[in-house]
């Protein structure tokens, strides 16, 4: 016989296989979210489910397509290779390679450890589940925000296949290929190839088109029926992705006017962008998972290896003003391994899951930013506007401004794009009295003088001489538009150990007790290289990669940390189709290291993140199995949690420290076949979260004014809604005609940590899809637009750019149209 696993999941699956308007009832959704084949329904944890057939109506191509229909779960990615994946207000922010992410992503059982190879096709999948709330004890580390777990269609003993073209506008060209075949009694092989393409929809009147699409894919998957009790699943994928991609624009009118004379800055029109940026990856990944019975007992042997190389080019000042240029390069080259041991069995009355698991992850990172020394102008500016209660800055803009006390005092009360908006002008008052690059030589001159270095370089310590000095050396390079270049090397070695246990025992026949623990070591080492690249008057200097005034960083760090993980649920049956859960789970998510910014006083590495949860659930079927509700109210506390942030005086560097923070919130799910050809869905998120302890970083220049307690983490709307309709219209012997309409609305929400007053507004958004399912199922037609009413959003703004007085957004996909052409062979 098959091993008790495999044998249980294809059971489950072939009784729930029949479609949802071909019978009166809801079908029931398989998921192994506890490492068993289990109703969704039956499972005391939170998760929303996406089959291959949601996916395909929700038009979906990527993680980010499901994450705008999934009650408290935020996936704004336009940048394919730094995601980041928000579950009920959790995330890491930190795009580095020293942290790690707090949602973790799997493939098939393997994890995902970095999100520059988590964001894929989703083709050829069984389904997509999204766990909410830590996962640490069968997921394990990383999992403190919850678990997003994409299941791929195995081999199955029959011969299939199937063919999808798709076209649209913006020049989109889709095709997918499978086929699965049996090459034997005993062997099955199932095959893919995907293609992804898709012209830019950001048309950039200074290159090339922005936010395009260009991606390849192969995957082959072998299962082996090795005997009575053994059986073996291989798994191979490779993919290539060359895009102009991820782009970002400037926010700032006078940054975009200054450079395009005559035309006015529109946030959802034309771009004008001078570097190009790009996406570039190359991937491998494989897995070997064996599962083989002993008796009672089930030994599943899942081995994973995934390596990818990519590159990430990016114009952060989102414009072709060269005041503002500023653009940089991420190559990464990462290689991961993992070996996981798991066995299971089951009783009467108890359900158990032991294992030990172990990773080993390698990471070379290169980050470099490329400057114009017109930039650091800009910079200068934008620092003395910003810091115009300052000694120093009130002096400048005095004395070397022109600007009265009641003028200067005026400043104060502006935001970060205010005084983006008016840097332009003061800077063009001192470029017509020939004195452009005097706000970055007096910048210059106050910081040596704070140092205590300006003899050391030859400046006179008389601030007006030693800042015409500077000048001397400024100007010059500003009008001849010299580059300024930095860069910073990191690598790592991460390896983690693990041995967990869960049971689920039986107290009646409808009262469980779920119990489990999971224990994690880390041990990871880091090194980081970076130098001060340039001069200015004779003085080394950095911008991007100030570190503190330390002109050499050249460290090797290591360190380990190691956590107890569990989870503690009753759950009760209170008929045979409505249960109630109540939960307390914890999660773990080691310590790493700061790859941006050393100095004095400024820690080096930083803690591990641990979560605590609470949570009250009801899931139940109703009307004769018509109707499906679901509800969890949670509440959550978290210890050290890993926040990165733009920081610092005088000169701003990314900071990762340690900060705790709280959530609350309730989600709610339903499900309602109102007829037999219509089904109405839909869910609700109500989120609250806040900072109940923020840490200054005084080392870096932070006051008390950039205390975050009390205010709400970012990233994540207070309320989030979803509803869907789905019509099927019988047309006699032709077939039949489904309808399925999409509605998403997002409250207004907090975007950045470095301005909290930055909000990205309320908005809306509608999907359409019409399908022709002809008699027999051969083929179908599907005609579709999403973002059907055309809703325009920045949904994620920029630091890098606002720190030179240009902030970029994102902006999500306008309106698209296409059709889907399937065949069934």
């Amino acid at each position: 016989m098959k091993p008790l696993f495999r044998q249980t999941l294809a059971a489950a699956i072939a009784a729930a296989s029949t479609t949802t308007y071909a019978q009166p009832v809801l079908e029931e959704v398989i998921v192994t979210a506890q490492k068993r084949a289990e109703n969704v329904m039956d499972v005391p944890i939170s998760i929303s489910v996406f089959t291959e057939n949601t996916v395909e109506k929700l038009s979906a191509r990527n993680l980010t397509d499901l994450g705008r229909f999934t009650p408290g779960v935020e996936m704004n990615n336009d940048n394919a290779l730094q995601p980041t994946y928000t579950i009920r207000g959790v995330q890491t922010n930190d795009w580095t390679v020293g942290s790690d992410p707090a949602v973790a992503v799997y493939v098939d059982g393997v994890y995902a450890a970095r999100g520059a190879g988590a964001e894929a096709a989703l083709a050829d999948i069984s389904r997509v589940e999204v766990l909410k709330g830590p996962q640490g004890t069968l997921f394990g580390r990383n999992a403190t925000g919850g678990a997003i777990h994409i299941i791929s269609q195995p081999p199955v003993f029959e011969q299939e296949g199937r063919a999808k073209l798709t076209v649209g506008d913006y020049g989109r060209l889709d095709g997918e290929f499978m086929v699965n075949t049996p090459l034997s009694e005993t062997v099955a092989v199932r095959l893919l190839a995907v293609s992804r393409n898709r012209d830019g929809f950001l048309e950039n009147i200074s290159g090339p088109d922005q936010s395009e699409q260009s991606s390849d894919g192969v995957r082959a998957s072998l299962l082996w029926d090795a005997g009575t009790n053994t059986e073996v699943v291989w798994r191979v994928e490779y993919s290539e992705m060359d895009q102009h991609g991820g782009a970002q624009f400037t926010q700032i009118n006078s940054v975009f006017e200054g450079a395009n004379p005559g035309r006015k800055l529109d946030v959802f029109g034309k771009i004008a962008n001078d570097f190009v940026s790009k996406e570039e990856r190359e991937m491998f990944s494989t897995s070997l998972e064996i599962n083989h019975d002993l008796g009672d007992v089930t030994l599943t042997s899942i081995t994973g290896w995934r390596q990818f190389e990519t590159e990430l080019l990016e114009d952060l000042d989102g414009s072709n003003n060269p005041d503002y240029y500023f653009a940089s390069s991420n190559p990464d080259d990462n290689e991961y391994f993992s070996q996981e041991f798991r066995f299971s069995g089951a009783t009467e009355r108890l359900m158990w899951t032991a294992g030990a698991a172990y990773s080993r992850e390698s990471v070379d990172h290169l980050t470099t930013a490329e400057f114009k020394m017109s930039t650091l102008e800009s910079f200068a500016w934008a620092e003395i506007l910003r810091n115009s209660t300052s000694a120093t800055s009130q002096a400048f803009l005095s004395a070397l401004a022109g600007l009265s006390q009641e003028e200067i005092d005026g400043l104060s009360g502006l935001s970060n794009s205010e005084v983006g908006e008016i840097i332009p002008s003061y800077r063009q008052v001192q470029k017509d009295r020939g004195l452009d690059g005097i706000a970055s030589s007096a910048f210059i001159w106050s910081f040596l003088n704070d140092q205590g270095t300006l003899e050391d370089f030859g400046l006179s310590t008389n601030p007006v001489l030693g800042l015409f000095q500077i000048l001397g050396d400024v100007g010059p390079r500003i009008a001849a538009g010299g580059d300024w270049i930095e860069s910073v090397e990191s690598s790592g070695t991460f390896e983690s150990y693990a041995i967990y246990g869960d049971a689920t025992y039986s107290l009646t026949d409808r009262m469980n007790l779920t119990g489990g623990l999971r224990y994690t070591y880390d041990d990871k080492s880091f090194d980081l290289f970076t130098q001060y690249q340039n001069q200015i008057a004779g003085a080394d200097f950095g911008l991007a990669f100030y570190n503190n005034g330390q002109p050499v960083l050249d460290t090797s760090q290591s360190d380990t940390w190691d956590a107890i993980s569990g989870r503690l649920v009753l759950d009760y049956h209170f008929t045979d189709d409505v249960m109630g859960y109540a939960s307390v789970a914890t999660g773990f998510k080691s310590g790493g290291f700061n790859s941006l910014n050393f100095g004095p006083d400024i820690d080096t590495s930083y803690d591990e993140e641990e979560v605590i949860n609470y949570e009250l659930g009801t899931k139940g079927a109703y009307l004769d199995g018509r109707l499906q509700f679901n509800a969890a109210a949670f509440f959550y506390e978290y210890s050290n949690l890993q926040e990165l942030k733009l920081l610092g005086q005088p000169i701003p560097s990314y900071n990762l420290r340690n900060a705790d923070a709280e959530g609350y919130g309730v989600e709610l799910e339903g499900f309602w076949l109102l007829t037999e050809n219509l089904t109405l869905s839909g869910n609700y998120s109500w989120l609250k979260t806040e900072y109940t302890d923020f840490d200054i970083i005084e080392a870096a220049g932070e006051t008390e004014e950039d205390d975050l307690t009390g205010e709400p983490r970012v990233g994540t709307p207070e309320n989030k809604v979803n509803l869907a309709l789905e019509y099927t219209l019988a047309l006699g012997d032709f077939g039949d005609l489904q309808t399925r309409f999409d509605y998403t609305w997002n409250d207004k929400r907090v975007e950045s940590l470095n301005d909290p007053t930055r909000e990205v507004d309320a908005y809306d958004l509608a999907n359409l899809r019409l399908t022709l399912l002809p008699e027999g199922g051969r083929w179908e037609v599907s005609a579709w637009s999403t973002n059907l009413f055309d809703e325009e959003v920045i949904t994620v703004f920029g630091d890098n750019g606002d720190a030179i007085g240009s902030l970029t957004g994102w902006r999500i996909p306008p309106r698209m149209v296409g059709m889907d052409f399937l065949f069934h062979f």
